[in-house]
């Protein structure tokens, strides 16, 4: 099992020395964050700064790189043509940063739509249409999230949709966090989707007073040892990819390499107990 770090939580640091970080600390692999207020959002990156981009990581040791980009692909029809410019653009990005045979993905959300699922999950796949046109044009395997808080919150719906759609360039990045703090069992959750996953995050997370507060791994109650041991038996078998959310980095006191190694250190000690390093 790989264990890789998100550019999500390096978002003021230069893409290169990013990667240089990430692989110094002991990382397996990277996940290239490409929202537009990131350094590496698409309109950003020329073609050399791509290529240097995709040496540094290659060189690095790293598989290819797979991409985030949040971009509530399944809310209502507002703004479709600048989404389906992003997805466009990340979908290049993903090629021009692959050097292997990986299938190149781009992991994102789906956001939510008024409503219950019910009544809304046929307008979802018909709404996802387009994008997934736009991603199978590129040869770009999308990687929907369910999460906590939206209509698409669980394994259950992750499946259906994947059975609704049924293409395999729709596939399922798989972050528990968000069936945790609703108190889901990481075995019912992992068996699920697993025959789905192309990608995955971990990070911990709690409900407070009704609000979701997503955590560092090993700073709620998530037993990291029972989780790699699940996700191994699962047959997950993609880098597990450590997301720092947007709660914690958003903070002013927030060190980003501190936190990228207190995040290693515990991530890979769980895996080594787990005997799944």
């Amino acid at each position: 099992m790989k264990l890789a770090y998100g550019t999500y939580a390096l978002q003021q640091i230069e893409p290169i020395a990013a990667v240089s970080g990430i692989k110094e600390i002991g990382y397996d692999a990277i996940e290239v964050n490409c929202g537009e207020r990131w350094p590496t959002a698409p309109e950003k990156l020329d073609a050399d700064a791509r290529r240097r981009l995709r040496h540094a990581i290659q060189s690095a040791g790293f598989p290819s790189p797979p991409l985030m980009n949040i971009l509530s692909l399944g809310g209502h029809e507002e703004n479709v043509d600048e989404k389906l410019r992003l997805v466009e653009g990340s979908c290049r990005l993903a090629g021009d940063l692959s050097f292997d045979e990986r299938p190149k993905v781009l992991t994102t959300t789906l956001g939510d739509r008024a409503g219950t699922w019910d009544e809304t999950r046929d307008e979802l796949v018909q709404a996802l249409q387009p994008y997934i046109r736009v991603s199978e044009d590129h040869g770009v395997t999308l990687a929907l999230e369910a999460h906590a808080g939206h209509g698409f919150d669980s394994p259950d719906k992750c499946v259906w949709l994947m059975q609704a759609i049924d293409r395999p360039s729709v596939r399922l990045n798989f972050d528990h966090s968000h069936f945790h703090v609703n108190g889901l069992a990481i075995e019912y959750c992992a068996g699920a989707m697993a025959p789905y996953t192309v990608h995955a995050h971990v990070k911990d997370g709690r409900l407070v007073d009704g609000e979701v507060r997503y955590l560092l791994p090993g700073d709620g109650d998530l037993d990291l040892q029972h989780y790699f041991r699940a996700v191994t038996s699962a047959g997950i078998d993609v880098p597990i990819t450590i997301e720092v959310t947007g709660q914690i980095w958003g903070r002013a006191d927030y060190d980003p390499w501190a936190t990228a190694r207190t995040c290693y250190a515990r991530t890979a000690a769980a895996m080594a107990e787990a005997g799944v390093a």
